[in-house]
């Protein structure tokens, strides 16, 4: 009945946590980081910046047009009467050609006095082409700055990865560590109680004396403190190890044992080559440098001409009622070139193409000092992985001794010629050991991924 109620507590406490692996906490991370998303906003971003200045390379068109509806009342002082020439002449003397002409004057004289109300209908539409042929380079400049400004974005988010990677798998194995830790710490404790049950038996029959006691009682007070302190660790690192991927499972917990990963065997010289031939923040500021070089040269292009070509078709129309009839219509055709050059702008043109050459420089300059950061970087981070490498080889060694230790002792004991203390101080001493061995993994791993990461190289889930 025990095993079975054993086995269902198991089976619970596996189904109630979620274990998750090294690749799926990346792949996670990966989903979820805001940084990491927002840069790859600003790819896209980037890319429609370009197809707009690309743009401006194409013929504009633009379709324009209007169509009114008016009508106008006058004062009553604008509609004055003027007298009929035809009623001023003697119907007796005037000929037939006086009549004609006085026909004629009044209806020039009554088209000249405004109607009220006044009806007018218009419409007008016209199409028009602007086309760019030549502006002294900057044009051309901006796009080409704005092609490398993608290529920056693109570098950006591959530098965001590789940091939020190296991040996510150090809080993973910094995780286990702690977890690990609590284990070895639980053990220890359980150790040290178990040793004192037993001393506090044998001072019952009066076998070990009263200082055996308080020094049994002394080690359980000891590690209790300890145990506290990693159980308190490891809840932070799993809070942290959480946050990294976005997720808010109080029960996910990463899965995985420590693994010595391939160490590389370079020298110092052949990493600082091997990095300045990889390392992505080089290549950026390569293209940083390049598109402050094209900033130069389209400052510099203010000095030169700006021509545009400009064409346009017009349709328009104009009539005396609100109704507009076919041969009411109009057209009109034009095309031009036109061009402007700047004589004097108040020094502005070359203070700015002074001001792109100063930022050219510093540019070149933040490239040659990144360089020399980088060749610092690949030396520590190689000093590290060595000085990693030789102390897992020293607690490898000691391991190894403490175990042996714990066996000639539990030996020495069994054939009764030891004591119980023997024991216990050996399996103290293998539980600090393996805490010092397993920190000196954790910084392994964590050197050669900071190493590896230094050097250019691409990081991957292990």
């Amino acid at each position: 009945m025990k095993r079975w109620i054993t086995l269902i507590l198991s089976a619970s406490c596996c189904m109630a946590l979620s274990a998750i692996s090294l690749e799926e906490s990346i792949n996670m991370a990966r989903q979820n980081n805001k940084s990491l998303l927002m840069a790859a906003r600003e790819i896209d971003k980037a890319d429609e910046q370009y197809r707009d200045v690309r743009g401006s390379l194409l013929p504009q068109l633009n379709l324009q047009g209007s169509y009114s509806l008016s009508k106008t009342y006058l004062p009553d002082s604008a509609g004055g009467v003027i007298p009929s020439v035809t009623d001023m002449l003697d119907e007796d003397e005037a000929t037939d050609t006086d009549k004609l002409i006085a026909g004629a004057l009044d209806g020039i004289v009554g088209g000249m006095i405004p109607s009220s109300p006044q009806e007018e209908g218009s419409l007008a539409m016209q199409l028009k082409m602007d086309q760019v042929l030549f502006l002294g380079g900057k044009l051309i400049n901006g796009i080409k700055a704005v092609d490398r400004y993608r290529s920056i974005q693109r570098l950006n988010y591959s530098v965001k990865e590789q940091d939020l990677l190296l991040e996510t798998t150090n809080m993973f194995y910094q995780t286990i560590l702690a977890q690990k830790v609590v284990q070895i710490q639980e053990e220890a404790l359980d150790t040290a109680r178990r040793h004192l049950a037993r001393v506090e038996l044998f001072g019952t029959e009066g076998q070990v004396s009263e200082f055996d006691l308080l020094s049994a009682r002394l080690e359980v007070a000891k590690l209790e403190p300890g145990l506290l302190q990693a159980q308190n660790n490891y809840s932070l690192a799993l809070a942290a190890f959480r946050k990294q991927l976005g997720s808010d499972d109080p029960n996910l917990i990463p899965e995985g044992e420590f693994v010595l990963p391939q160490i590389p065997e370079l020298s110092l010289a052949e990493a600082q080559e091997i990095a300045e031939k990889n390392r992505t923040e080089l290549e950026l500021l390569d293209i940083a440098t390049e598109v402050k070089q094209l900033q130069y040269n389209a400052e510099r292009s203010n000095f030169l001409p700006n021509v545009a070509l400009t064409a346009s078709a017009a349709l328009y129309s104009a009539a005396d009622e609100y109704r507009i009839e076919r041969d009411d219509f109009g057209t009109q055709y034009s095309v031009g070139i036109g061009f402007s050059l700047p004589i004097f702008t108040g020094l502005s043109n070359r203070s700015k193409a002074s001001y792109a050459r100063h930022d050219l420089a510093i540019a070149k300059l933040q490239q040659q000092d990144t360089k020399e950061l980088i060749n610092l970087q690949i030396k520590q981070n190689h000093q590290r992985l060595q000085s990693a490498l030789q102390n897992y080889e020293v607690q490898e060694q000691n391991i190894a001794m403490a175990e042996r230790s714990l066996e000639l002792a539990q030996l020495r004991f069994d054939n009764q010629m030891g004591i119980q203390l023997e024991v216990f101080d050996a399996q103290t001493t293998l539980a600090s050991i393996r805490l010092q061995y397993l920190n000196a993994v954790y910084d392994v791993i964590s050197a050669e991924r900071e190493f590896t990461k230094s050097l250019g190289y691409k990081l991957a889930a292990e």
